[in-house]
């Protein structure tokens, strides 16, 4: 689809957020032509503060990609939905909710698809914003932590490798389109080590605790020697690394529209994503066609 779209009708979710632990309930309103993503919160700490889901409205918090408004109201972990959006073709929206982070649901973008789907999807007018790259970019933290991004004017092509204790390398490599996503990568669910859950537990008392709301039923739980601990296991033999790439791919939303590249990433984190989007606008080597 090369036109803008919002949902039909209003869809609603709810459930704890995985970092918080908290109950909230978020529901996607359509929106107009050239609204993009829009959150607001209708609490009452949320004073009903809109927030733009764009890269320069990130706020650094651990684990997740969040969205802060100039009170300092924010919405945290917001990248699966944003990956669901991709996925369904969503360009406008008013998500409003009541808490300050994304119900997690399963740990995927599955959930969100299916019920943007069910409402249905009205097709707009506007053209969708696109951008490319127009020279290379790199951003590294170590060999272990990179994204190299180039130019590539037809589409989103993604090599992804990540490195996870006592599991190993896990590599995906293809061309990204909403169709595919939808299918094949939109059910991966977060994961992380059983040691992180003790983590969590000792950031409770934290201003930005983690992972206080992460189960086998949020997400996908890792034990000794890198053991699914979850019942049913993994939903795929590469179920990690397409989560790393579902994240990749809702962080990129933050542009604005969707990105046409070919992206090479080692061990990609939030952080790394945002960097490069933060310094691709900066630098004026990123642009709409």
């Amino acid at each position: 689809m090369t036109v803008q779209a919002s949902i039909k009708q209003p869809v609603s979710f709810e459930g704890k957020g995985l970092h918080t632990g908290k109950q909230a309930k978020i529901t996607i309103q359509p929106a107009g032509e050239h609204t993009g993503i829009v959150f607001q919160r209708i609490d009452k700490a949320g004073k009903n503060t809109k927030i733009h889901a764009n890269w320069k409205n990130i706020k650094a918090l651990p684990l997740c990609t969040c969205v802060t408004a100039e009170n300092n109201v924010y919405v945290r972990t917001i990248e699966h939905l944003m990956a669901a959006f991709y996925a369904c073709g969503i360009d406008n929206a008013l998500v409003q909710i009541k808490g300050s982070e994304i119900p997690i649901l399963d740990g995927s973008a599955k959930q969100f698809i299916t019920g943007i789907n069910e409402v249905g999807i009205q097709q707009q007018t506007a053209r969708r914003p696109v951008y490319r790259f127009t020279e290379k970019i790199e951003i590294k933290e170590d060999r272990h932590r990179q994204i190299i991004v180039e130019p590539f004017d037809d589409a989103l092509i993604v090599d992804i490798t990540v490195l996870i204790s006592e599991v190993g390398a896990q590599k995906w490599k293809g061309k990204i389109t909403p169709e595919l996503f939808a299918e094949q990568i939109s059910p991966s669910r977060t994961f992380g080590h059983l040691r992180d859950g003790l983590f969590a537990q000792l950031s409770r008392f934290t201003p930005t605790p983690v992972c206080l709301g992460a189960n086998t039923k949020t997400a996908v739980v890792l034990g000794k020697q890198g053991k699914v601990l979850n019942k049913d296991g993994l939903r795929s033999p590469d179920e990690l690394v397409k989560h790393r790439l579902l994240d990749l791919v809702g962080d990129l939303m933050l542009s604005g529209g969707h990105i046409h590249a070919k992206i090479t990433t080692v061990g990609p984190l939030h952080r790394i994503t945002h960097q490069l989007l933060k310094d691709a606008f900066n630098k004026n080597i990123i642009e709409k066609f």
